[in-house]
C-alpha cells in the first residue's frame, strides 16, 4: 500500500515538475564563435572557434549593444538555401553576462508563440477555438486573431531580449511601429474585443517596463493600453543549446513612473 501511495506521490511531483518547464521548439546549433563587429543592423562579422571569419545576418533590428559587443560569444546556424541571399549565416543568439544563452533572432518568434497559442497547457488564453495569423487591421497586420466561446481576441507579440537586474524591457530602439500596434489595439478593445499583448521575454527576469529613455512615447501608450483595458502577458522562455522552454513563472509588470505608481501586478491568466 505504502509502495503504491509513493508512486502515486511520484508521478505527481514529476507531471508539477514538467509544468514547470516545457521543451516548445529546437533550433540546430552549426557552430559558435566570437562576434567581432556590426557594419549595419542586418550583418556581422563573427569569428568561428575554428579561426575563419564569417559575416553573418542579424534577424534583429535592435540595438542589442549588452550582448553584441567585440569577443562576446555568439551561436550559428548555416543557412540551408543560399540562392536568395547573400550570407552563409544567421545568428541566432548570444551569451549575456551572467551566460545565459538568449535568442536574438526574431524570425523564431512566429514558431514560439504559433506553439504558445495552440497548446493549452500554457497558452495565456487557454484552450482557443480558432487562430490565424497576420490580419489586416487599420494600417497594419497584427500577429493574431484568436477566436474563442464567440469572443475575439486580437494579439500583438514582441520579442523582449533586453534585461537590466532582472528588469525586461522594450523596445530597445525606438518603434512608431510597436506605439502603431498599441493603438490599433486600443482602437479594437474599445469596441468591445478583447485585446492583447504578449510579451516574448527571453531572457531571465522577475519584472517588466517600457524602456522610457528609449522610447518615450511607446511607454506612455503602453500605459495608456494597460489603463483601457489591453491585456497585457509577459510570459518567460529559456534557450538551453538550441532548445526553447517556456517557464511557467509570474513576471510583474513595474508601474508608470510619471503617475508614481510601484508595481502592477500581471495580469491573471483567463482560460475560462
Amino acid at each position: 500500500m505504502k509502495i503504491t501511495e509513493n508512486r502515486l506521490k511520484f508521478r505527481k511531483v514529476k507531471k508539477e515538475k514538467k509544468l514547470n518547464k516545457k521543451l516548445i521548439y529546437k533550433i540546430d546549433i552549426d557552430e559558435e564563435g566570437f562576434f567581432l563587429e556590426r557594419p549595419n543592423r542586418f550583418i556581422a562579422k563573427v569569428k568561428l572557434d575554428t579561426g575563419e571569419e564569417v559575416i553573418s545576418h542579424v534577424h534583429d533590428s535592435g540595438r542589442l549593444k549588452e550582448l553584441l559587443f567585440e569577443n562576446n560569444k555568439v551561436f550559428l546556424r548555416k543557412a540551408k538555401d543560399l540562392t536568395k541571399r547573400k550570407t552563409e549565416w544567421d545568428m541566432i543568439a548570444a551569451l549575456s553576462d551572467d551566460n545565459e544563452e538568449i535568442l536574438i533572432n526574431s524570425s523564431f518568434h512566429r514558431y514560439i508563440t504559433d506553439i504558445l497559442f495552440n497548446d493549452c497547457e500554457i497558452s495565456p488564453f487557454g484552450k482557443i477555438d480558432k487562430i490565424k495569423a497576420e490580419v489586416k487591421y487599420g494600417e497594419s497586420r497584427l500577429d493574431y486573431l484568436i477566436e474563442k466561446n464567440n469572443e475575439k481576441i486580437w494579439v500583438e507579440t514582441k520579442g523582449v531580449s533586453l534585461s537590466i537586474n532582472k528588469v525586461a524591457t522594450f523596445p530597445d530602439a525606438p518603434s512608431i511601429r510597436a506605439t502603431r500596434h498599441l493603438n490599433e489595439l486600443i482602437e479594437l478593445k474599445k469596441q468591445g474585443n478583447r485585446a492583447a499583448v504578449v510579451l516574448i521575454v527571453l531572457r531571465d527576469s522577475e519584472t517588466f517596463e517600457p524602456k522610457w529613455e528609449t522610447d518615450p512615447i511607446f511607454s506612455e501608450t503602453f500605459y495608456k493600453a494597460m489603463e483601457l483595458g489591453v491585456e497585457v502577458y509577459p510570459i518567460q522562455f529559456k534557450l538551453e543549446n538550441g532548445n526553447i522552454y517556456w517557464i511557467k513563472k509570474i513576471i510583474n509588470i513595474c508601474g508608470n513612473k510619471n503617475l508614481n505608481i510601484e508595481k502592477v501586478k500581471v495580469k491573471k491568466i483567463r482560460k475560462s
